[in-house]
């Protein structure tokens, strides 16, 4: 059977496009669609972390709530709550829970008056914690980098920071190179209870007795005295005469 130019003039175009589809053209790079997710399967997440205290200012004898969620997570943790002013120091661990959300009530009989730094920590990818307090304890301790043991900064002690400084320290630490951990912060005031106000107690008013008028004596008049003086004078002539 006799094929015509112009019917194989068609049949190598059809070849050619189809060797086009089927074989990548060398040079002309090849996009692959992005792999599909499927349901149900969990996207890793950096956390989301909250905290507040339950008064911004708290009567010393009267307990303080930390509490706050941790949100972006797909395997619950446990949050590492910091508080501390001055020498005081107190690193506790909590767990999350179900609902993403964390509490802890602290008592506060005995502790000195003062602004109190509040730090939550909570792990990164790796659900390990990448600093942490090396000597337990509230009134002393050291922070380390957790697994080597590295000395940051210290609590207490020869060249330890306080309050500001120490928040400043922590927040540097936290956020150096190569530690994944988030952590949100927030303040509390601990203040001494209030004198209650003094009862005043009315004095009795002073009864005040009048004194008895002075008694006025009339004065004797010049007639009286003369006449005393004659009746002397005529007693004394009468005895003379006797």
């Amino acid at each position: 059977m006799k094929i015509s130019a112009r019917n194989g003039l068609a049949a190598c175009i059809v070849l050619v496009l189809l060797l086009a589809v089927v074989l990548p053209v060398a040079g002309v790079a090849v996009v692959s669609a992005p792999p599909t997710t499927l349901p149900g399967t969990a996207v890793s997440q950096k956390a989301v972390v909250t905290a507040n205290a339950s008064a911004a200012t708290v009567t010393i004898g009267d307990p303080v709530t930390i509490s706050g969620s941790v949100t972006g997570r797909t395997v619950n943790e446990d949050v590492q709550i910091w508080v501390f002013a001055g020498n005081y120091v107190n690193v506790s661990t909590v767990a999350i829970k179900s609902d993403g959300t964390y509490s802890r009530t602290y008592h506060t009989a005995g502790l000195p008056p003062a602004l109190y730094y509040v730090f939550v920590q909570a792990p990164g990818a790796d659900g390990t914690f990448d600093l942490d307090l090396a000597q337990s304890g509230v009134y002393s301790g050291q922070v380390v980098t957790a697994g080597t043991g590295a000395l940051l900064f210290n609590f207490t002690g020869t060249g330890s920071v306080h309050d500001a400084a120490a928040s400043n320290a922590l927040v540097n630490a936290l956020n150096e190179g190569g530690r994944d951990d988030v952590y949100t912060k927030t303040t509390f005031r601990l203040a001494e209870q209030a004198p209650s106000p003094a009862v005043t107690t009315g004095a009795p008013a002073a009864t005040s007795i009048p004194l008895p008028a002075p008694t006025k004596k009339s004065p004797i008049s010049p007639l009286a005295i003369l006449a005393g003086v004659g009746i002397a004078g005529l007693a004394y002539t009468s005895v003379l005469r006797r």
